[in-house]
């Protein structure tokens, strides 16, 4: 299988980055040893599909890594489901429908770093998952959202996604999407709350800020966790 580089967005963050595209009709097994690339345990019993998002979210970790000077590195899974990212090095990956994207950062720049793709969702599946997606604070400025962008629910679902990475590393336990209230909003950036206090040093109401991207067929977010914005 062919993973083709692809840039459908330039990342507001200035960090490496890499984002390809692929045809999972056109996944082999034999690519995971093609690009060098460890397969975990736990998609032996996995379908294609989920092979192929996975090398190709590696095959993009590998190269956004080639540009920090970082070469000939399997990037394997933790227990947790997280990347095992080199020594010095924090990163995230994400995919979805054909296209995955990485992106890398020395460590001692950040706490924590959070990427999230997404096709839009439609105005039906928006509809549906409001209530799942949305703190029960947030329907006012859903709705004010809605006014400036085609996809808000997916928006605010990418954004949560994203800050959900970025905090992990300093949070090592799953939260859900009401630990993050979004409270402002720009033509670029989105300002979340945190809603609960969610370790030692995230606590409940520290400001998060994602940046976002819309074009016809994807929404990006990008959130580069340093410390709170308070």
């Amino acid at each position: 299988m062919h993973y083709l580089p692809a840039n459908p967005f330039k990342p507001l963050l200035d960090f490496p980055y890499h984002c390809c595209t692929f045809d999972v009709e056109q996944f082999e097994q034999t690519d995971f040893i093609k690009h060098h690339v460890v397969m975990p345990q736990k998609l032996n019993n996995a379908v294609p599909k989920r092979r192929a998002e996975y090398l190709a979210g590696r095959v993009c970790a590998q190269a956004a890594l080639a540009k920090m000077g970082i070469k000939h590195v399997s990037i394997e899974t933790a227990q947790d489901r997280a990347p095992i990212w080199p020594d010095g090095i924090i990163g995230s990956i994400s995919h979805t429908q054909g296209i995955a994207l990485a992106m890398t950062a020395p460590a001692h720049q950040l706490k924590g770093l959070g990427i999230d793709i997404e096709k839009p969702m439609s105005q039906t599946q928006e509809t549906k998952l409001k209530g799942q997606i949305l703190h029960p604070l947030e329907t006012a400025i859903h709705a004010t959202l809605a006014e400036h962008v085609p996809c808000p629910l997916t928006v605010m679902f990418s954004a949560k996604e994203s800050v959900y990475k970025a905090l992990y590393p300093s949070v090592k336990r799953f939260f859900g999407f009401e630990a993050a209230q979004l409270i402002d909003f720009d033509s670029q950036r989105l300002l979340f709350a945190i809603t609960e206090p969610l370790s030692q040093t995230i606590h409940k109401g520290m400001k998060v800020e994602v940046l976002y991207q819309i074009n016809e067929q994807l929404v990006l977010t990008e959130c580069a966790f340093k410390d709170s914005l308070t």
